[in-house]
C-alpha cells in the first residue's frame, strides 16, 4: 500500500503539468451516433454551470504522422480516424455499412458504383465531391506503406459530382472492408498534401479537425460545427502520450485524465472500487507477434525459425505480460473473430528439448546471439523481457534494443533488424494474411519478416478474389498451415482492449479494430 501511495504521489507531480478542463468519450459503433440524449445532456450540463467541453485522452505512444495515407502506429490511426472519414464503416463485428458513401450497389463481378452524400464539407469549407474521392484513392494506391490492399484496383470513375465506379482487375471480396480502412480516408483534393503541410494543416470531413500538433507533444482538435452528422457534443480532444500505463491510471484517479486507453490489468483491477472511474474491457483482432528477419542469418534457416517457436511459450506470456488477460494465438495471425481463423494450424507447444534439437540440426548446437527490436511503449518493453528470458532457455542470447516508436515503424520497415515484437490489427483475412506474407506487403507495409514465396502469394490472391466463400475458407486455411511451418513469425496473443474514463464521461466504447471514435462521446 505504502509503495501504491507513493507512485500515487510521484505520478501526481509529475502530472500537474497536464492543464485540463474537462471529459468525454468515444463511440464504437456509428460515428454518427451523437445521439439526442448527449444533446440533451450537454444543454443541462451547460445550464447548471458544470459544463465540461473538453476531453483529455491518455495514449501509451506518441503520433507519428497526420496522414492516414501511410503506415502508422495506433496512437496515430486513433487520430486520424476523428478528423478523416471513409465511404463505409464497419460497427463492431458486423459487414460495412454506408459512411460519406451514401448508398452503393455492385454492378458486375469487378464493378462498384458508390453514391456519394450531397452536401458534406471539408474542415476548409469546400464540399467533398467524386473528385476528392478519386484523388483519395489514388493517393493511398500510391503509397507502398498502405497500397498492398488496394492495388487490386484498376481504375476510379468520376460518373458525375456524386459518384464514383471503382472497377477491379478481378473479382475482390474484401474491397467494401478495404474501403472502411483509415488507410482510405478522404481527403480534400485542393489541399496541400505535402508531407511537412499534411502534419500542419490537415483536411478531412471528420467530426474533429486539426488544430495543433508538435511531434512528441499533445494533438488537439476542436468540433467540426459543420460535420454532416452533426455537430460533436464535445468541443475539444487533447490526445496525451502518457508511456506508462501506471501514470494513466494514476491520471484518471486524480482527475487529470478522462480517458485512458491501454491501462494495466492490475490497475483495472484496482479501479474496480473506484466510484469516480468506469472501464470497459472488449476482445479485440489485435495480435501480438514475434516476427525474425529471413534475410538475415541465422533466421533464413527454417530449423532454426521452427527452433524459436518451440521455445516461445505464448500462454507464459500472456500471463506475465498481460495478467492472463488475452486469448492464444494458436501461431495463426487470425484472431478467432475473424473468417478464416484455424485454431490447429500447427502442432507447435512449448519444448525447449525440441528448439535446441532444432538449432543442433541447424548448426547452432550451443545457441546464438541476436538483438530482439521492440518500440518505447510498456507492453513492448514487458514483451521484450519476457520473450528474452525464453530464448535464453534454449540458448538463444537476444539483446534487447528499445526503440522510439516511429524509428522502431522505419528501421524495421527497411530491414535493419533481427528479431522483433509488434502486434497487428485486421478485421478481414486477407487484409490480415495479405500484409504479413505477401510479396506486395514487404518492409513498411507489413511484411518485416521479409518471407514470401510463390505459392503462398498464389494461395492469398485466389482467396481473395473467389466468390466461393467455402473455398476462399479452405484456401485461407492452407495458407496459414504452410506459414506455421515456415515459421518466419511466432503469433503469441490476441489482445483484450481495456479503458477507463471519468464515471461522467458516456457514449465512449471499444471496438475490436482499434479505430476508436469520439464523436457521439458526451459529459454527463
Amino acid at each position: 500500500m505504502k509503495h501504491r501511495l507513493l507512485a500515487l504521489l510521484l505520478a501526481a507531480c509529475t502530472l500537474l503539468c497536464l492543464v485540463l478542463t474537462s471529459c468525454s468519450k468515444s463511440t464504437d459503433s456509428n460515428q454518427n451516433d451523437s445521439a439526442d440524449a448527449a444533446t440533451q445532456d450537454t444543454q443541462q450540463a451547460e445550464s447548471s454551470g458544470n459544463y465540461k467541453d473538453t476531453v483529455v485522452w491518455a495514449q501509451s505512444a506518441d503520433v507519428t504522422s497526420m496522414d492516414p495515407h501511410i503506415g502508422k502506429e495506433t496512437a496515430a490511426v486513433t487520430v486520424t480516424c476523428n478528423i478523416f472519414s471513409t465511404l463505409l464503416e464497419v460497427i463492431g463485428d458486423g459487414d460495412p455499412q454506408p459512411l460519406l458513401a451514401e448508398s452503393y450497389q455492385q454492378l458486375n463481378d469487378k464493378d462498384w458504383e458508390f453514391t456519394i452524400r450531397q452536401g458534406v464539407k471539408f474542415h476548409n469549407g469546400e464540399e467533398m465531391t467524386s473528385e476528392d474521392v478519386k484523388y483519395s484513392l489514388e493517393r493511398c494506391i500510391a503509397n507502398p506503406g498502405v497500397n498492398y490492399n488496394y492495388l487490386i484496383i484498376e481504375s476510379i470513375t468520376c460518373d458525375d459530382d456524386y459518384t464514383v465506379t471503382i472497377k477491379t482487375s478481378a473479382p475482390f471480396n474484401a474491397l467494401l472492408y478495404r474501403l472502411s480502412l483509415d488507410a482510405a480516408s478522404i481527403i480534400c483534393k485542393s489541399a496541400d498534401t505535402s508531407a511537412e503541410e499534411f502534419n500542419k494543416n490537415p483536411v478531412g470531413t471528420g467530426p474533429f479537425k486539426f488544430v495543433s500538433w508538435e511531434l512528441g507533444g499533445d494533438v488537439v482538435l476542436e468540433a467540426f460545427e459543420d460535420y454532416w452528422g452533426g455537430a460533436p457534443a464535445v468541443k475539444r480532444v487533447i490526445f496525451r502520450t502518457i508511456p506508462e500505463a501506471l501514470n494513466r491510471t494514476i491520471g484518471l484517479e486524480t482527475g487529470e485524465v478522462d480517458l485512458a486507453y491501454d491501462l494495466g490489468i492490475t490497475d483495472l483491477e484496482s479501479l474496480a472500487d473506484n466510484a469516480s472511474v468506469t472501464t470497459l474491457t472488449s476482445p479485440s483482432t489485435t495480435v501480438w507477434y514475434v516476427g525474425m528477419n529471413v534475410q538475415k542469418a541465422p533466421f533464413d534457416n527454417e530449423k532454426v525459425r521452427q527452433a524459436v517457436a518451440y521455445a516461445l511459450d505464448p500462454q507464459g506470456y500472456i500471463d506475465l505480460v498481460f495478467s492472463g488477460e488475452a486469448t492464444p494465438a494458436n501461431y495463426t495471425m487470425l484472431p478467432p473473430s475473424v473468417d478464416g481463423y484455424v485454431s490447429d494450424c500447427s502442432d507447435y507447444s512449448c519444448n525447449v528439448e525440441k528448439a535446441k534439437e532444432l538449432l543442433a540440426e541447424a548448426g547452432y548446437p550451443d545457441g546464438f546471439s541476436t538483438t530482439l527490436w521492440c518500440s518505447d511503449t510498456q507492453v513492448m518493453r514487458d514483451s521484450a523481457v519476457v520473450i528474452q528470458e525464453q530464448l535464453r532457455q534454449v540458448g538463444i542470447n537476444a539483446e534487447v534494443k528499445t526503440l522510439e516508436s516511429g524509428q522502431f515503424q522505419s528501421e524495421t520497415g527497411n530491414g535493419a533488424h533481427d528479431m522483433f515484437i509488434m502486434s497487428k490489427t485486421s478485421i478481414d483475412p486477407d487484409s490480415m494474411l495479405r500484409s504479413m506474407y505477401h510479396t506486395e506487403a514487404l518492409g513498411p507495409s507489413g511484411n518485416r519478416c521479409f518471407w514470401t514465396t510463390p505459392e503462398v502469394d498464389a494461395l492469398i490472391d485466389e482467396a481473395s478474389t473467389t466468390t466461393d466463400t467455402e473455398h476462399a475458407m479452405e484456401l485461407y486455411a492452407e495458407i496459414q498451415g504452410k506459414v506455421a511451418e515456415a515459421a518466419p513469425l511466432v503469433p503469441m496473443a490476441v489482445e483484450h482492449l481495456n479503458a477507463g474514463m471519468q464515471s461522467n464521461v458516456k457514449g465512449f466504447g471499444l471496438y475490436p479494430g482499434k479505430s476508436h471514435y469520439i464523436n457521439g462521446t458526451y459529459f454527463e
